[in-house]
């Protein structure tokens, strides 16, 4: 399916002025401030996004479509624009280190215990820990940047990722391949406790947002053949102020985002 992306403008022309460069120039970069600039690209102090979710398996093909509001590493929430009978209006959202949905045909609130946050979200190939951004690459990984190489015709960084000692992740590593001259992902592997690969996501679809470039487009491939979930945005608002009760559990409770 062929979706129309339109980017909003409210994006900050200039990086924050304690932000990393991207070092694209060098073959063995300072790693921890490599993961920082990344991590940047990606989240922004804030956000608002919609975005549409395709998943695809062997026997059904589905869309639901999403509006995110996040704010710094510990605020998110988001909530089912357009889907199934039971998905619409169904709202997740994440307080620090607490998780919550609204499902909206109870009428309730249900708290997630912290070990679903490795569940599958809504049947896709996302997890709960990746639609609230619970993991952070630079606070809870030791990174190693191994080579340097050409991907897909582009100049990159070949970095792995293992999990620090008191890290809560549900990751044994993670292999990343980042962009030299953006910083930004283009592919990452996640691998169980055992070193198998679990899951394979690739960034597409590069667009300029005001000072950075932000992948358009996430699909995940699971190990299980014939299945893919794809994550489009189809607006995208950085940098933008999202008021504090955005996230009050008392708003997820009425129903209210």
């Amino acid at each position: 399916m062929s979706l129309l992306v339109t980017v909003a403008l409210f994006l900050a022309a200039d990086p924050p002025p304690d932000l990393p460069k991207c070092p694209s120039g060098e073959d063995a970069p300072d790693v921890v401030q490599l993961m920082k600039r990344t991590e940047a690209l990606l989240e922004g102090r804030s956000s608002i996004a919609v975005m549409s979710m395709g998943m695809k398996t062997p026997s059904y093909e589905r869309t639901v479509k999403m509006k995110l509001w996040s704010k710094g590493r510990d605020f998110a929430l988001v909530r089912v624009l357009e889907g199934g009978p039971r998905e619409t209006g169904m709202m997740t959202l994440k307080r620090e280190k607490q998780l919550w949905n609204y499902l909206p045909q109870a009428g309730r609130v249900m708290k997630l215990p912290s070990g679903m946050m490795g569940d599958s979200w809504m049947g896709s190939d996302f997890t709960n820990d990746d639609l609230v951004r619970g993991s952070s690459l630079a606070q809870d990984f030791t990174s190693t940047v191994e080579k340097t190489f050409e991907h897909d015709g582009r100049k990159a960084w070949f970095v792995t990722l293992k999990p620090k000692p008191d890290a809560k992740t549900v990751w044994g590593k993670v292999e990343l391949i980042l962009d030299r001259a953006s910083c930004v992902p283009l592919e990452q592997r996640f691998f169980d406790d055992e070193g198998a690969l679990a899951r394979r996501m690739a960034y597409s679809d590069l667009k300029q947002l005001g000072w950075r470039t932000f992948p358009m487009k996430l699909t995940m491939y699971p190990s299980e053949n014939g299945r893919q979930t794809t994550i489009t945005y189809e607006s995208m608002e950085l940098d933008v102020d999202v008021a504090d009760d955005t996230f009050s559990l008392r708003r997820l409770q009425q129903g209210r985002e």
